[in-house]
């Protein structure tokens, strides 16, 4: 790196606060909140329609960077590819004249430096958000332009060889959601229709409760967060551990090849949400939210059941007993699971189709080994070519 001058972030960036009075009649399409942006991803995959209504007033233009200065440790920026609205949760920066090159500015707001002090510098326990102020106080070396290029050059052609290999992922999942919804149509003959509760052993369970005094050390147990994070559940996941005595272990327990579901929601799209748990290499149980069903084996096969209920055959019927709670949560109960219709073909139908999604399967787990390979890569290059 070639005569670094040290700057503060606030030296060479501007904070644009463009507002728009009437975001309807703006002329605008596309507004975007932090939930459309993903973390350690420069590119704005999702967004909303502004003409079904939003509240969001702040203005971004096509090649502005957009920082989330909510909750900062989730790491989210992102390059705008169009002009929109976005919330007032998100800050929008571009630089403020020629020192700085316009392509290097996100990777600045994505280095290990510039987040850790976004996070130093944000207040507030349960929604701590940082302030532009505090932000503009970031320092860090400024390379000539040339220099700028060259680094930016790198960072890009890096960001680029993920987004590739992001896209086969894409792809591959696409292709098992086809393949398992081609299965289960209607105009597969070898399919029967039967109750769930005729498949499984001894009915439907709903998790255990137990108060915070129980929490730190005993079974590891699966929680709403775990349900929601992983589509399989292994020992390996790091899940909260509570005491148990023996037997709430045999009655809450776990085991390869069980189903879990979502008991309860705060959106529709949540309730019924299905995981399956493999690789139990220790005790493990469920909580109270949570509702458990053991698959009779004979009958039908853990994998191919789970994958019936990932079919969008199987969603849709999840969707169709979810109902209102208190307030704004939504929920199944395990006697209407129970009476689900499931097509079932013979258990060598049944493991073919196993076979078939768990090639697919390691194809995406070898993508998505590289796509880890490919951040680290990302961030190695930030941390030696940026240094921070």
């Amino acid at each position: 790196m070639k005569n670094p001058g040290i700057v503060t972030f606030g030296d060479v960036v501007r904070n644009v606060d463009e507002t728009i009075s009437d975001p309807q009649n703006s002329g605008l399409e596309r507004f975007v909140g932090l939930e459309h942006i993903d973390p350690e991803s420069l590119h704005i995959q999702r967004w909303g329609l502004i003409s079904e209504g939003t509240s969001f007033t702040r203005r971004f233009r096509k090649g502005q960077v957009l920082f989330g200065k909510r909750r900062a440790y989730q790491r989210k920026v992102a390059v705008a590819e169009f002009d929109g609205l976005c919330s007032s949760d998100i800050l929008v920066f571009e630089p403020k004249d020629d020192r700085l090159l316009p392509e290097l500015l996100p990777f600045i707001c994505q280095s290990d430096g510039f987040f850790e002090h976004a996070l130093d510098t944000s207040a507030g326990s349960l929604s701590p958000r940082t302030k532009f102020k505090e932000l503009a106080r970031y320092e860090f070396p400024l390379p000539l332009l040339d220099e700028q290029r060259r680094i930016a050059e790198i960072l890009w052609a890096a960001d680029v060889l993920k987004q590739k290999t992001e896209k086969v992922n894409n792809e591959l999942k696409k292709y098992r959601q086809a393949r398992v919804d081609d299965f289960f149509s209607d105009s597969n003959i070898n399919l029967k229709k039967i109750k769930l509760e005729k498949l499984i052993v001894n009915g439907s369970k709903n998790g255990l409760y137990k108060s915070k005094e129980f929490y730190g050390e005993g079974v590891k147990t699966v929680h709403m967060g775990d349900l929601f994070a992983y589509e399989v559940i292994t020992s390996e996941i790091d899940m909260q551990r509570i005491r148990l005595n023996n037997d709430e272990i045999e009655r809450f327990s776990v085991y390869d090849g069980d189903l879990l579901f979502a008991r309860r929601s705060l959106v529709k799209d949540g309730a019924g949400k299905c995981s399956i748990a493999l690789r139990t290499s220790e005790p493990m149980s469920f909580e109270s939210s949570i509702i458990r069903i053991r698959p009779e084996k004979s009958q039908i096969l853990p994998l191919y059941l789970f994958y019936w209920f990932k079919s969008t055959f199987g969603i849709r019927s999840i969707q169709s007993i979810v109902r209102g709670g208190t307030g704004a949560v939504v929920g199944i109960s395990s006697g209407d699971l129970r009476k689900i219709d499931v097509p079932v073909a013979t258990i060598g139908i049944q493991s073919s189709l196993v076979s078939i999604i768990d090639e697919i399967n390691h194809l995406l787990e070898s993508n998505v080994q590289q796509i880890k390979k490919e951040i680290n890569l990302e961030i190695h290059l930030r941390k030696h070519l940026l240094g921070s």
